[in-house]
């Protein structure tokens, strides 16, 4: 939907510059939400998701677990098929009201967005593999391991509310540019990070976890231990920021009818008149560069060179986090020579992107996007998830549709599919998993309600392509 012509306000976060050339003069977004999950090593049988987060109770067990006997066929099942670099992110955005105004030169808009997010990549197999067994495989007995440097994983939510300006930057015979920034303050509600700077371990046996070179840091920012977001107490603060350009390549004006923004009539608002419209449109993009500073309720530790054998590690009983930071304390040796500290930093997930949009009969398009996490090595950060998307769409003034091939973290394949029809949009990135079609190693829901049309409010067609 971000690469759509009538997304209107829904085409900032991927590259601001684009809303220059919305065919809608404004748009208003009521209500949006993008949630996401996947992960690439453990998966359930194919299941009908939302049938099954309806249920009243959601039973769950690991494959080959006492608890598996307890359950039915119709109950979830963790199974795993463990890659050598497991990752695992979690996204949501909840869009609230937000406003777009663009003349065909100057873009305006302002946000408000509620975001989440876990993200864990570069897990080492033997660790992920102890961890779903609880130690208990006998293979990975008293044999060496390593955890490599940045291997990391964190977890954050946070509001943002933002301002966006584009304008058109010049004009040519044949090309078109655009520019655009977006500025957002960011409110953190819940923080944490887990940073590896090199481990080395064995598993003697059941139950007990030895290290002989622990170089970790990790923290966490909540507001209370049995209800972690208080949207009245928040914890931290930070900036971010969007920056983007747009080129586009024109098509040859034409006398044909021009047809503005979703009416909610149902007739089609239209012009005969001498139209322009684009061959194909490039843009390149830096997103969500910035961070949030967590400083009330925070503890950070830094442990150097640390050994230890952990006893009955499988056993411990915890209900705060806390409790694990005085266990830890209390049982590493040196840990005392830690660091501690009671803030700390955590990036947004930054990216670059790249958008190429191919016109054949202002009807029918085909949209590449590229997204690429920005790597900040030695830093608590939210890693956004790569992602290659290639997307052939038939666009209308009431009636959209898209279906893309995504390839995420380049390895794993995924077919999507949106519809909008008017001022509503729905579509899910992973129709395979979350229709139920094949494994769940993840599932993906969007959708959208706006309102761009009230009258005659179709934006000049002098100035739009």
């Amino acid at each position: 939907m971000a690469n759509s012509n009538f997304a209107g306000v829904s085409n900032i976060d991927l590259n601001p510059s684009s809303m220059v050339f919305s065919k809608c003069s404004w748009d208003a977004n009521i209500l949006s939400a993008d949630v996401s999950l996947l992960n690439n090593s453990f998966y359930v049988n194919p299941k009908f998701v939302f049938p099954t987060l309806l249920k009243p109770e959601i039973k769950f067990a690991t494959a080959n677990s006492p608890n598996q006997a307890k359950l039915n066929a119709a109950d979830m099942v963790l199974r795993y098929n463990i890659q050598g670099s497991t990752f695992l992110n979690i996204a949501a955005n909840i869009k609230g009201p937000s406003f777009m105004y663009s003349n065909g030169l100057d873009a305006f808009a302002v946000t408000t967005a509620f975001r989440g997010g876990v993200s864990a990549f570069n897990l080492p197999l033997n660790l992920v593999q102890a961890g779903y067994e609880n130690l208990n495989g006998s293979a990975l007995y008293n044999n060496p391991y390593t955890v490599a440097k940045n291997v990391e994983a964190a977890a954050m939510a946070w509001l943002e509310i933002g301002g966006s300006y584009a304008r058109k930057l010049g004009e040519s015979y044949d090309y078109v540019y655009t520019g655009g920034i977006s500025l957002k303050v960011l409110v953190g509600y819940s923080g944490g990070y887990a940073l590896s700077n090199g481990v080395d371990y064995t598993i003697p046996y059941r139950a007990n976890f030895t290290a002989t070179n622990l170089n970790l840091s990790y923290g966490h920012s909540i507001n209370n231990e049995n209800k972690p977001i208080s949207i009245v107490n928040p914890l931290g603060s930070g900036v971010s920021g969007d920056i983007g350009f747009t080129i586009i390549k024109k098509k040859d004006t034409r006398s044909a009818l021009y047809y503005g923004c979703p009416t909610f009539s149902g007739k089609r608002s239209s012009l005969f008149i001498i139209t322009k419209n684009y061959k194909w449109k490039l843009g390149l993009s830096l997103i969500d560069l910035g961070g949030i500073n967590f400083s009330t309720n925070a503890a950070e530790y830094a442990y150097k060179n640390v050994a230890y054998s952990w006893d009955t590690v499988t056993r411990i009983n915890v209900k705060t986090l806390k409790q694990i930071d005085q266990i830890i304390y209390s049982n590493f040796n040196g840990a005392k020579n830690a660091t501690q500290n009671k803030s700390f930093f955590i990036w947004t997930p930054t990216a670059v992107s790249a958008q190429l949009d191919y016109n054949f009969n202002d009807f029918f398009y085909a949209n590449l996007s590229i997204i690429q996490r920005v790597v900040i090595p030695n830093q608590a950060r939210l890693a956004r998830m790569n992602s290659f998307a290639l997307t052939p769409r038939y666009e209308s003034q009431n009636f959209e549709v898209a279906m893309p091939f995504i390839i995420n973290e380049y390895s794993i394949p995924n077919i999507g599919l949106m519809v909008r029809y008017k001022f509503v949009f729905i579509g899910s990135d992973q129709i395979g998993s979350t229709f139920g079609f094949s494994s769940l190693y993840g599932l993906n829901i969007y959708f959208g309600i706006k309102i761009n049309h009230l009258g005659r409010s179709y934006k000049d067609p002098r100035v739009s392509y």
